[in-house]
């Protein structure tokens, strides 16, 4: 059995995103854009009024006031869309509408609120009459300077400029500026197909009628709504029977449809009938059956002709925790999106909570108060309570190897959706890191080389290409400034944070009200390959223990905690073993399970 991260990170290493195609650009919307647009006009193309008023020449209403108004001649009336060959000259005015090109001669525009026009009709004197085709005239009451209420030609977009970069995605706001240039079709990444299959004799259709032992099925819409709520195409194949050839035939039919993920739900349990797994091993290669997390640890990954399968649990709410965390980061990487995993927020629990000591996900309900985020499991938590998941607006992730949290206590959130009650007029911090970064933790007793092992590969990694962050655990706090120093004063004046700032390195110092998880840390750290900490025994990241004969036999960590093990004795223990020595090994190790798309599939 793997770990979450560790399943994951194999996971994404069988996905890119895919090619280009043309669509219509509403098709576009929420899709990545896949070359760079230009414009090759000016927009707006041309001077024009960002105001209902009248175009004049900004020198005929100097000393303009309520007190002492100047009275311009009106000689035509303009309206969007139109054009006029009449020239504003001194003395004059044009009526104009908001959008309508700026007149010839005309340098500013006053708002209709600043003129007679704007007057209650009861203040207007005879001469304030507004009939323009009768040759009217108007008071103007302001000042304008030249340009005032103009929307000069190219104020948005210049000819030329590159205006949307390839990469972008595309929202309401850009499918409106590619319409402006007069791009009707735009090139984006292709959205992924997916086919869609559930599996057991027990499973009827939505509108077939309940018998006994029989239960709908559900599976095959939450799947295919997540799907297509994440940007992909469901190709639903229905239900396939537990019998190997209808299964082989449906798995077939799937791959017919020029799929690019394949997804099944049930028949990969322990205690399953065995025909999902023979079948899925005699048409492809399966690399694992179980995560280390709750719900979903009966999780399949494989390929089959060369299309990444995922057998889904069976259990409505194991599918769907397992879909969130596997499925929907596989779609977006198709899609060309690069911010993949859930948004998630740090929220205080509300009850006591229980836990498997596996990675666990609690459907809960998140609210905002007094800005702060709280957290409240949503009552049964049982995979097959599908409702759980109808009440949650997030999962409360509770850490590997913890059992039991208190209510105060505080957690990691993935957020769901964002209902009015969290999203609200507070600013909403999401934390989000990025996916493909991976942080091993090197773990051990004290007094057996924790240090010295990392400084190895450190060096090694930097010999061999790779950007490296080092992450030092300090249970005892630590102290870097000294008294006297410019950062040390400004500290004890109660600065909360203090950057220090060189031309080569800077350092930031930050005063914490709690203890960040190593997750928000790994977070800052972006332009790197790889995060090796030392510590962090609790935490989920895949964890090396270094070992001396000395120090004695007993680990820290337990088999399935452990992704490796560097000592100078051997251990009965089915994890890779490494000498103390064995820096080029190790290294090596890492690349292939870590830091490159050809690394072997996790053990388990």
């Amino acid at each position: 059995m793997i770990s979450v991260d560790e399943a994951l990170e194999y996971v994404m290493k069988h996905f890119e995103p895919l090619e280009p195609e043309e669509v219509e650009i509403l098709d576009a919307l929420d899709r990545v854009l896949a070359e760079d647009v230009y414009s090759d006009m000016d927009i707006p193309p041309f001077d024009n009024s960002a105001m209902d008023g009248y175009a004049v020449r900004a020198a005929d209403t100097v000393g303009a006031s309520h007190k002492a108004p100047i009275t311009l001649r009106v000689i035509a009336n303009l309206a969007a869309g139109y054009t006029t060959v009449l020239v504003v000259e001194a003395g004059t005015a044009i009526r104009i509408m908001t959008g309508a090109p700026l007149p010839a001669g005309a340098d500013a525009v006053v708002r209709f609120e600043e003129t007679s026009e704007g007057l209650p009709a009861d203040e207007r004197t005879d001469r304030r009459i507004l009939d323009w085709e009768q040759g009217a005239w108007i008071e103007v009451f302001k000042q304008v300077i030249v340009g005032e209420n103009v929307r000069r030609a190219g104020e948005d977009i210049h000819k030329g400029e590159l205006v949307l970069a390839e990469g972008t995605i595309l929202r309401p706001q850009e499918i409106g500026v590619l319409a402006s240039l007069g791009r009707a079709r735009v090139r984006v990444i292709r959205r992924p197909r997916v086919a869609i299959l559930a599996t057991g004799d027990e499973l009827i259709g939505v509108d077939e009628p309940l018998a006994p032992g029989k239960i709908r099925n559900s599976n095959e819409y939450s799947n295919a709504a997540l799907v297509q709520r994440y940007g992909g195409i469901p190709v639903r194949l229905g239900i396939a029977r537990d019998d190997v050839e209808e299964l082989t035939a449906k798995i077939r039919e799937g791959l017919a449809e020029r799929v690019d993920l394949f997804l099944t739900s049930a028949g990969v349990s322990v205690g399953d009938y065995d025909v999902v797994k023979d079948v899925l091993g005699a048409e492809g290669e399966m690399h694992f059956w179980q995560v280390r997390m709750k719900p979903g640890k009966p999780l399949a990954f494989g390929e089959i002709q060369g299309v990444p399968l995922l057998g889904l649990p069976g259990n409505p709410v194991s599918a769907m925790v397992s879909f969130e965390q596997f499925a929907r980061p596989a779609i977006l990487k198709m899609l060309g999106k690069t911010r993949l995993r859930k948004p998630t927020v740090e929220a205080i629990l509300e009850e006591d909570v229980e836990s498997s000591g596996r990675r666990s996900f609690k459907r809960a309900v998140i609210t905002k108060r007094d800005g702060e985020y709280y957290a409240s499991v949503t009552g049964p938590q049982g995979s097959g309570v599908l409702t759980s998941m109808v009440k949650a607006n997030g999962l409360a992730i509770i850490p590997e190897g913890i059992r039991h949290l208190k209510a105060g206590e505080r957690v990691t959130v993935q957020m769901l959706d964002w209902p009015e009650n969290v999203a609200c007029t507070d600013p909403v911090e999401v934390n989000e890191a990025p996916l493909v970064i991976p942080v091993i933790s090197v773990v051990g007793k004290s007094e057996v080389g924790k240090t010295t092992l990392l400084e190895k590969l450190v060096a090694e990694l930097k010999q061999r290409g790779y950007r490296v962050a080092a992450v030092k655990h300090d249970i005892h706090g630590f102290e870097i400034d000294r008294p006297g120093k410019d950062s040390w004063r400004l500290a004890q004046a109660g600065s909360d944070s203090i950057v220090i700032a060189s031309p080569k390195r800077l350092a930031l110092i930050k005063r914490l009200d709690r203890e960040m998880a190593l997750s928000e840390i790994a977070a800052l750290l972006t332009d790197v390959d790889i995060i090796l900490t030392e510590g962090y025994k609790r935490g989920d990241a895949p964890k090396i223990e270094v070992s001396r004969r000395e120090r004695g036999r007993e680990l820290l960590c337990t088999p399935d905690e452990l992704a490796a093990l560097v000592s100078d004795q051997l251990f009965d223990l089915d994890v890779p073993q490494f000498g103390l020595d064995d820096t080029t090994r190790i290294v090596d190790w890492l690349e292939g399970k870590f830091l490159s798309g050809g690394g072997q599939a996790p053990a388990g």
